[in-house]
């Protein structure tokens, strides 16, 4: 399944995104998790999604603000992989 992060230029609070985590995501969409860096006011966001578009439609749908969503590829280190 296709990876991407979403770059938010706010750091969500931890109460705001257990809200968020409750609500039920459309199939084929997974959030997996969430990078808060509350001094720089930034938030990282990983997905796994058919496509952009799908991460880009559920954010608009909860209101939450992104700068960008971009599709990215995991390198696992222990491995030295790259997914395809």
């Amino acid at each position: 399944m296709p990876r991407f992060i979403a770059v938010h230029s706010v750091a969500l609070k931890e109460e705001q995104l257990k809200e968020m985590a409750k609500k039920p995501l459309p199939e084929g969409i997974s959030w997996l998790h969430t990078y808060c860096s509350y001094a720089d006011n930034k938030g990282f966001c990983e997905w796994t999604a058919p496509n952009r578009e799908a991460v880009e439609q559920v954010l608009k749908q909860v209101q939450v603000p992104y700068d960008k969503v971009y599709a990215v590829r995991l390198f696992d280190v222990a491995s030295a992989r790259l997914e395809p």
